[in-house]
């Protein structure tokens, strides 16, 4: 493991699938990843913004109440 501040341009390419720095900082702010662009315009993606990652919760399915309390067929 890498016990670097940033991640390696590799690990970035490999990140968003895209090889230009442009291209790059685009993909990453369409995944919310927090990135600062250095001097030349690659950009820099700090390790703990990517591994202290969350998935957003998922929405929990309920059931249709109105449904169930008016007897009523559930709807496709």
């Amino acid at each position: 493991m890498n016990d670097s501040l940033w991640l390696t341009p590799d690990e970035v390419e490999e990140l968003t699938a895209k090889k230009r720095w442009p291209a790059q900082c685009r993909a990453l702010a369409v995944l919310g990843v927090a990135f600062r662009p250095n001097a030349v315009g690659r950009p820099l993606v700090e390790r703990a913004a990517v591994t202290s990652a969350r998935a957003p919760a998922r929405k929990q399915a309920e059931p249709n109440w109105g449904a169930i309390k008016h007897g009523k067929a559930a709807q496709a």
